[in-house]
């Protein structure tokens, strides 16, 4: 079987990239993804889009993201859709000049941003505690989406467009030739032939390029989230999805009345020795056979409780009535790899999202696209390039450099 293209991953990443390959013309696109749609990082997002980044480029793909997702949401007759809550950062006293130097950023990429005094957040968000509050910054344009309704409204795209969706189809190895991609073997020994491979599949990015003699510096991570409930009514509709930078948590409002928290000091790596039984295991099977992960989740689960009773004071933030995790692939560098890999025709990458996938995602599937198609993409990612690190460098993953406002701890002062 001949495709003009083959996208490996049934993510927001690479359900995306197919449908712009799709609509730029190509008639015969394959999606190969090993479980079903939504079933990885996708699927287990908080569903936040949010602007608020101090990399140009990234708010850059987020801009492109957010067009996409209106494109989509106007095909599904909205039922998919952004929800337009905003984004509010808060930062302490001894932080307040930070806001304005992050809200001219943030406005120089066209982005529409207010900052805001804790009088005038105070007035904004009646219920919420400001007495550590120095500076807020808010997005009013930024919103969360519901992740799996996003994957399930792009593969309907994809569907209406022609392409060809195959789940629980594992890919064996990707067929090189001579530095020049021949197509995908699956795991019953069919080749898929193509001479265009796109590879977006999160966290088992890695392991699809290993199985072929390639490889990247990629590694994982388990993220949180926690979920409680408002009491009050009558203030669910002032619950902005949140960067607390002086607690160090995020929130993020699902639906009126929960909120979904992580607490960004939460996430931590798994030991090597274990990484294959986290990539195979199921939340499920994390939750009751980890002992790690058991006190990591009730650890969390504490503090995160208190860090929203604190911060939503007159909120009547209650106990907790849920709690899922999920696994981040990261970068040395916390910043993506998008693009052609080195020294191989046909071969491109798009991971190491670092859980804000759903976001960029819509953006870098558009990149993706355009750089397999041999066109200039809408943003420049030519410095997330996949060549910029020894494919066997160790490190440690640290979300904390993807927070504008990550130590910023002082602000009581």
């Amino acid at each position: 079987m001949k495709c003009d293209a083959i996208v490996i991953g049934g993510g927001v990443v690479g359900l995306s990239t197919a449908l712009c390959l799709l609509e730029a013309g190509l008639k015969r696109v394959q999606i190969l993804e090993r479980q079903v749609l939504a079933s990885g990082g996708s699927g287990l997002g908080t569903g936040s889009v949010h602007t608020q980044r101090w990399f140009a480029t990234d708010s850059d793909l987020i801009v492109r993201s957010k067009r996409m997702i209106s494109q989509i949401s106007e095909r599904s007759g909205g039922v998919f859709q952004l929800f337009s809550v905003g984004r509010l950062t808060v930062v302490g006293r001894n932080d307040a000049d930070a806001v304005v130097s992050y809200g001219r950023h943030l406005r120089e990429c066209g982005i529409t941003t207010v900052e805001l005094s804790p009088q005038e957040l105070q007035k904004r968000f009646p219920g919420m505690n400001v007495s550590d509050v120095g500076a807020g910054l808010f997005t009013p344009e930024d919103g969360v989406v519901y992740p799996p309704a996003m994957i399930w409204a792009l593969a309907g795209a994809i569907r209406r467009a022609g392409g060809s969706i195959w789940e629980g189809c594992g890919s064996q190895r990707i067929v090189i030739e001579d530095g020049t991609v021949r197509g995908v073997e699956l795991l019953n020994g069919d080749v898929l032939e193509s001479n265009r491979v796109i590879v977006a599949s999160g966290v088992w990015s890695r392991r699809v390029l290993q199985s072929s003699g390639l490889d990247l510096a990629l590694k994982h991570s388990v993220t949180h989230n926690t979920v409680v409930t408002v009491g009050r009514t009558d203030r669910w509709n002032e619950v902005p999805s949140l960067l607390d930078g002086i607690q160090g948590v995020i929130a993020i409002p699902r639906n009126p009345g929960t909120i979904m928290a992580a607490n960004t000091a939460g996430e931590y790596e798994s030991s090597a020795d274990t990484a294959e039984r986290v990539l195979n295991a199921t939340t499920v099977e994390l939750r009751e056979n980890s002992q790690a992960f058991r006190e990591e989740t009730a650890t969390q689960q504490r503090q995160v409780v208190a860090q929203l009773r604190h911060r939503y004071k007159d909120y009547d933030i209650r106990g907790i009535v849920g709690h899922w995790a999920g696994l981040l692939d990261g970068t040395p560098d916390n910043h993506p790899y998008i693009g052609a890999y080195p020294d191989i025709d046909g071969l491109w990458v798009g991971c190491g999202l670092t859980g804000y996938g759903v976001q960029r995602g819509p953006g870098v599937g558009e990149t993706l696209a355009a750089l397999a198609l041999g066109k200039a993409p809408h943003v420049d990612v030519s410095h997330y390039g996949l060549g910029r690190f020894d494919a066997k460098k160790d490190f440690k993953i640290d979300l904390s450099s993807d927070n504008p406002f990550e130590g910023f701890k002082s602000v009581a002062a």
